[in-house]
């Protein structure tokens, strides 16, 4: 009778096995999976109070994730120590099966969850994963019971099986949670070629319109596009999505042969700006630069450019004040006749949100303050 009943219950115990592996191969919640994991086993063992613990507190507790036939409550939010002040502490601390008979248990405190149940049996084995052990799959009787090797085996064989299934289900999530960060970027880099294409589209027709020859429109169109390129090769860098202000200038000035300290000095909070924002205030720089080159600070042996920036609060949210003023040239008075430079420059303000610009031109250099609408605490994140 008793090799009857020891048959019968291995049979029972290798069905739940093939039961739960074809569940564990069509899971897709961590959740749902580990919950059915502790009814199978609390029929299979003929034990109604099952659990699966995780680790949570860098292991100082045991939180009860998933189980069956425990007072309301519990599920999701109890917890026991984890440190080796409890049988599945110990067992994790251990990495090995440990069987407690609580009434007669000297090695370790009995957690209050398992008193409040009257459970006197108890056996975890660890759940084994391939980034280090997920967690504990306790059984605990409420009567004595003696659990045997046959017993430990058949728990830790469905404990590995468990761990399979949610490394498993992991690595579909991290495989998904990729394919979405991949879309984005694709997304991102097709909006960015997109914006990219229709700026040169615009710069290339404006400066022809404003080109005298051919010559001088492929020259002004050269400096223009190198410009966006600089400015697009700060993106370029994986993670990267905002540049400083700080970044941006030493670019397009380093570009026309400035040299801080020298010809020019800046001072202003760190100020991070997206893609848009840091492309139009770039082609804002390249022009100022290009025209100190020509006619301003960059074109006399004794000019300097100063540019300074601050962060002023309005209604609508933080502004960016940036001034750029040159000295040491001589303006007998203003141009009368605007050209594509000071249009684009303009135009490069005006679209960034909340822009406006304004210049001066002082009898020893030009002076200009733009100031546009930057993201709320856009300083913190440079």
């Amino acid at each position: 009778m008793g090799a009857q009943l020891e048959t019968e219950k291995l049979h029972k115990q290798v069905s739940t096995l093939a039961a739960f592996g074809g569940q564990a191969l069509r899971a897709q919640d961590v959740g749902e999976l580990l919950q059915e994991a502790t009814r199978l086993v609390s029929e299979a063992i003929e034990v109604d109070l099952v659990k699966v613990l995780e680790p949570i507190a860098n292991g100082q507790e045991l939180l009860v994730r998933a189980g069956v036939n425990w007072n309301p409550g519990v599920v999701g939010q109890a917890t026991i120590p984890g440190d080796g002040g409890s049988a599945a502490g110990h067992a994790l601390r251990t990495n090995a099966p440990v069987i407690s008979d609580v009434p007669t248990e000297r090695r370790f405190s009995t957690p209050r969850l398992l008193t409040e149940h009257g459970v006197q049996s108890t056996v975890n084995v660890v759940i084994r994963g391939e980034k280090g052990p997920f967690g504990v799959l306790e059984v605990d009787s409420r009567q004595r019971r003696s659990f045997g090797q046959d017993d430990i085996d058949f728990l830790q064989n469905y404990a590995n099986l468990l761990a399979s299934a949610v490394d498993r289900l992991d690595r579909q999530q991290e495989l998904e949670q990729g394919m979405k960060r991949q879309q984005f970027l694709f997304n991102e880099l097709q909006h960015r070629v997109n914006n990219m294409l229709t700026t040169i589209r615009a710069v290339a027709r404006r400066t022809r319109a404003h080109s005298a020859n051919l010559d001088q429109f492929a020259k002004a169109l050269d400096e223009r596009l190198s410009a966006l390129a600089r400015i697009h090769n700060l993106f370029s860098h994986p993670g990267k999505m905002a540049a400083t202000m700080r970044e941006i200038l030493m670019q397009e000035l380093s570009a026309q042969g400035a040299v801080e300290g020298n010809n020019f000095v800046q001072c202003g909070p760190d100020v991070a700006l997206p893609a848009r924002e840091a492309e139009l205030l770039s082609m804002a720089f390249h022009e100022l630069s290009t025209n100190a080159v020509k006619h301003g600070a960059l074109s006399a042996k004794d000019g300097r450019i100063r540019i300074t920036w601050v962060i002023n609060r309005a209604e609508n949210g933080e502004h960016l004040l940036v001034r750029w003023r040159e000295s040491g040239v001589s303006i007998e008075q203003p141009p009368v006749r605007r050209g594509f430079g000071s249009e684009l420059l303009e135009k490069s303000i005006l679209d960034l949100p909340s822009g406006c610009f304004d210049r001066t031109f002082h009898p020893d250099g030009i002076e200009c303050a733009l100031q546009f609408r930057i993201e709320t605490n856009a300083h913190a994140k440079a």
